[in-house]
């Protein structure tokens, strides 16, 4: 049976895991929605779904009739087209939060994640997409994979240090936006599910 909305997410080798930092903020986004979905492998490469979507990168959703790209993208689109199901961003405070936080992630965090996380995925994306990932990453890093993780004490470390105003927050609330999560918080909880 094919659901309303389709999710395309990157995926392992198994079709099991999803790792896709940006696609966990729509798959949270989806759910805390409260709306059916279905979740389609896409890989690293994959031509076919980027032609069938129009979109070469995830996440990708299928919905209304269209596709739409983009996590924060999609959230808007979420909000706007379900209105009568829990907000995401409730107002432009919000909003601006969730662009706060969603900055903040890729200033501060992603750069004391990705050691963690980048051989983790390498080891285990299907077999026919490691040499792209490794040469993109490898590029994009100047270093080669096996070199990125110098100091997983040390790198800890510096993940906690940029995780400390999360932390000092969630001391005195329990979400960005207070009482109950928001876009803001899925943001977070997407960036550290990276593997």
């Amino acid at each position: 049976m094919i659901m309303a909305i389709q999710l395309y997410d990157l995926t392992d080798a198994s079709r099991q895991v999803f790792f896709s930092p940006f696609c966990w903020r729509t798959r949270t986004a989806l759910e805390h929605k409260g709306l059916e979905f279905e979740s389609i492998p896409w890989h690293f490469t994959d031509k076919e779904m980027a032609e069938k979507t129009g979109h070469a990168r995830v996440p990708v959703i299928s919905a209304g009739g269209g596709w739409k790209n983009e996590s924060s993208a999609i959230a808007e689109y979420l909000d706007q087209a379900y209105p009568d199901k829990p907000a995401l961003m409730k107002d432009d405070a919000a909003k601006a939060t969730a662009q706060f936080v969603e900055a903040w992630c890729i200033s501060s965090v992603f750069g004391p994640l990705r050691p963690l996380a980048v051989m983790s995925v390498f080891k285990i994306i299907h077999e026919k997409y490691k040499s792209y990932f490794r040469e993109s990453r490898e590029k994009a890093l100047k270093c080669k994979l096996e070199e990125i993780s110098q100091d997983p004490t040390a790198e800890k470390a510096a993940l906690t240090a940029a995780l400390r105003p999360a932390e000092d927050l969630f001391g005195k609330q329990s979400f960005f936006g207070g009482d109950a999560p928001s876009y803001a918080d899925y943001v977070l909880f997407g960036t550290l599910m990276w593997p």
